[in-house]
């Protein structure tokens, strides 16, 4: 959406065929990531970026002459991997299923893993590559909302997101997921721009990436996602107090009211955005804290077990509670108490709730996840691999805070973006774990301290 700051060396190398692949295999697999029946393609793409890739990291420096700690966050993520396998071996509650997941997402994941490092060495090496894997996560956010537009239009009305969601292909979870990303990568990107205040065709970024945050948001709303509303309009808060806090120590006048008008500009967006939430969901928010204290009482109430229940538990006031929140609430309280009884997990990533209430011994009628991306991965994986994760962010915000450039920025904001958006969405289920991995890799390659050889002055 907008050009990078650094502008190659006259003694940089050309763009390659490995860089040129690699790009477009990941433009591509955001572009149909979320779309059905487009596994073969996505085999192609992943395979032809996971080559180029490998090609892209044995011709650089990126691996060379480094010390042990200098690559932690990758090496955490690669215990994760080695987990997997240990787990498989050692503690698996389904053999069966665990190998199938190995062979297949957890193949593909590896896979997205090493592209995601080759990706960021070559939008490092080549940074007029980077607009094009920036813009690309844009592809999903305007591919929903234009089909909410176009089907609008054809039933003469604006539809609800009930009726939109029944008429297109995309999950709420999509929308969201790629909505949060593409508004991490804004963010970190308009932050950047913060050290580059006098640069030319700042305002120009700062108005695409501004329109690209509220495209996301919107995508989000019409979907009816609370949990991605809730999420972007968060990182919104912290972009504007980012903004003010950096420019506000400027003792350039204008300087300081183009920070403050930014500032009310996004939260007035985000406020405007956040009213229309609160439009068709008030009476969640109204009765929030009584349904999850209701829905956290899950010896006392039995109606989580059930699959799509129409009558869900009275409130003291004889009100029926949400149900949205009541699930979400019981499967995410039940799914704690069975993490803690059995620290190793299931060994699968898909079906992780259903397998460790069917070890525990509950009788249920469910065939869904509990919706918190975490906790399904900590019934799939336990504690450790739990105990994984957290220090592969950990590390990355550790690593990326030591270094004052875009990609540690990109590392950065990916963490503070996943991190919490995991624990209230299915970020660990089916091809949405693909994602999660690839971003999670890239994050992690980004936030190690590197500059091309090319680039050095």
């Amino acid at each position: 959406m907008a050009t990078a700051h650094t502008s190659p060396s006259p003694l940089s190398k050309p763009i390659g065929w490995a860089d040129y692949l690699c790009v477009a295999s990941v433009i591509g697999l955001l572009s149909i990531w979320v779309l059905p029946d487009t596994i073969a393609l996505r085999h192609v793409l992943i395979i032809t970026g996971f080559l180029s890739a490998c090609r892209i990291i044995g011709t650089s420096t990126f691996f060379k002459e480094r010390r042990f700690f200098e690559l932690l966050p990758l090496i955490f993520l690669s215990f994760l991997f080695v987990w997997v396998v240990v787990h498989y071996f050692f503690f698996s509650l389904n053999p069966t299923l665990e190998a199938q997941e190995i062979r297949s997402l957890w193949l593909r994941s590896f896979l997205c893993a090493v592209m995601a490092v080759g990706l960021r060495i070559s939008i490092a090496n080549h940074p007029s590559l980077q607009p094009y894997f920036f813009a690309a996560l844009w592809v999903v956010p305007l591919i929903n909302l234009g089909a909410y537009l176009a089907l609008s239009a054809e039933a003469g009305r604006w539809l609800s997101h009930f009726e939109f969601v029944v008429g297109f292909v995309f999950k709420k979870i999509e929308a969201a997921f790629f909505g949060v990303l593409a508004i991490a990568i804004a963010c970190a990107n308009l932050i950047d721009a913060m050290s580059h205040v006098h640069e030319r065709g700042l305002r120009k970024k700062t108005l695409w990436y501004g329109i690209g945050i509220g495209i996301a948001l919107l995508s989000a709303l019409v979907t009816g996602t609370k949990n991605g509303v809730v999420a972007g309009l968060g990182l919104c808060v912290v972009l504007a107090f980012a903004y003010l806090f950096h420019y506000m120590r400027f003792t350039q006048s204008n300087i300081r009211i183009r920070a403050l008008a930014f500032a009310i500009i996004v939260l007035l967006g985000a406020g405007l955005v956040w009213k229309g939430l609160n439009s068709y969901s008030a009476a969640t928010w109204n009765h929030l804290l009584e349904d999850v204290r209701i829905a956290s009482q899950v010896d006392t109430h039995s109606v989580w077990k059930k699959n799509n229940p129409t009558q869900f538990p009275l409130a003291p006031s004889g009100r029926m509670v949400t149900g949205n929140t009541y699930e979400r609430v019981a499967w995410a309280t039940m799914g704690l108490r069975l993490i803690e009884h059995y620290p190793y997990g299931s060994g699968s990533v898909n079906r992780s709730f259903v397998l460790m209430l069917n070890h525990a011994g509950v009788e249920h009628q469910l065939e869904s996840q509990t919706h918190s991306g975490w906790i399904d991965f900590g019934l799939g994986f336990g504690i450790p691999g739990l105990a994984i994760l957290g220090l592969v962010f950990l590390s990355c915000m550790w690593f990326a805070v030591r270094q004052k450039t875009l990609f540690g920025l990109l590392a950065i904001w990916l963490t503070i973006a996943l991190v919490p958006f995991g624990l209230i969405a299915e970020i660990t289920y089916k091809h949405n774990f693909e994602i999660l991995i690839f971003f999670i890799a890239f994050a992690s390659a980004s936030a190690i301290v590197w500059k091309p050889s090319s680039l050095k002055s």
